[in-house]
């Protein structure tokens, strides 16, 4: 694999990946906690150590998909060279919130 794709770039850059992540986990967070946290809270019977694990594991479990997906479309939103020179002329945190925030205007 060269050094110049997308994958060495980005996912195995540890800064962008972080930031990344952190800015998804962010965006996601809002519609889980106005949404999912009241359903988990007032819907559920169970323990509140129940609740708390069912929460966690729901978040992981949408989260993960959604970073991948953030990926995958930030990706194929990079079609022209211009593109390519713009988004790589940032820094590497910079880098990380774009694809973290690449989703963010969908819902």
């Amino acid at each position: 694999m060269s050094n110049d794709s997308y994958f060495s770039k980005n996912l195995l850059n540890k800064q962008v990946l972080v930031s990344a992540i952190l800015t998804a986990y962010k965006n996601l967070l809002w519609p889980l906690v106005g949404i999912g946290l009241p359903i988990v809270l007032f819907g559920l019977n169970g323990s509140h150590f129940e609740k708390a694990v069912f929460f966690i594991v729901i978040t992981i479990g949408l989260f993960i998909p959604y970073l991948i997906l953030c990926f995958v479309i930030h990706k194929s939103s990079l079609k022209t060279k211009e593109d390519k020179d713009k988004f790589y002329s940032l820094s590497p945190v910079d880098r990380g919130k774009v694809i973290g925030d690449e989703l963010s205007g969908w819902w």
